[in-house]
């Protein structure tokens, strides 16, 4: 998928509210899947990204990978089993996972501040995978301003001073889409919302047909969503 809206059809879209994190490597694999999925679809799709902290208590420029892991997941072994499961996975939707080069657990909450000013704005796939392949494939400081700012500018084509604006802009909007997603009881990433329906809730900008999975569902699982969703819509 080159940018947020694909193969166009008469029925009008199904939009998708993906609530992920640029620190979490399962949302990574979650959104290559779903491009893969999208790829192979004739549906009229418009996605949209949704911030999600997975550590919203970390310093805001984060903390050593070293230990942090270990401590999360209760050993070593267990670090090295899951990031070996991850490679083998990514390795099949096209990620090149480099767990070795990731040496910081950051704060996400200015990384979600730049993602949720490109809503509405087709360049915000582009740069969500941007982010992610920065911090999982190049090991890239994500709190850092600066590293955002070179990463942006590098797929969207603005200048550095453009984007170094989205991110001193207020953070209203990031702060009124994390309280959408506890209002709707979003506690693990990747969670995918699937919606065609067209009596859209002006409060959580979703319909009664959505379609909602959790985690980093094969492509087949999501193409299956999609049509779910594209059947609620047309029986509601």
């Amino acid at each position: 998928m080159t940018d947020a809206v694909v193969n166009a059809t008469a029925a009008g879209p199904i939009r998708i509210d993906l609530w992920a994190d640029i620190a979490c490597p399962w949302c990574y694999l979650g959104v290559r899947r779903l491009d893969a999925a999208l790829a192979a679809s004739s549906e009229d799709v418009v996605v949209r990204h949704r911030p999600f902290m997975l550590n919203p208590d970390l310093p805001a420029e984060g903390v050593p990978m070293a230990g942090y892991l270990e401590a999360l997941m209760g050993s070593a072994e267990a670090v090295a089993d899951g990031h070996a499961r991850l490679a083998a996975l990514g390795a099949e939707a096209g990620i090149a996972y480099d767990f070795p080069a990731v040496t910081k657990a950051p704060n996400t909450r200015l990384v979600h501040h730049l993602l949720v000013s490109y809503d509405g704005d087709p360049r915000q796939h582009a740069v969500e995978l941007a982010l992610y392949s920065a911090y999982f494939e190049r090991g890239l400081d994500v709190t850092d301003a600066v590293t955002l700012v070179e990463v942006t500018a590098g797929v969207t084509g603005e200048s550095a001073d453009d984007v170094r604006a989205r991110l001193d802009a207020p953070m209203t909007d990031l702060d009124a889409a994390f309280a959408l997603g506890r209002e709707l009881g979003i506690r693990a990433v990747p969670t995918f919302i699937a919606d065609a329906g067209a009596d859209i809730d002006p409060v959580v900008g979703l319909s009664a047909a959505a379609v909602a999975v959790q985690g980093a569902q094969p492509e087949e699982v999501l193409r299956q969503v999609l049509a779910e969703a594209r059947q609620r819509a047309a029986n509601a």
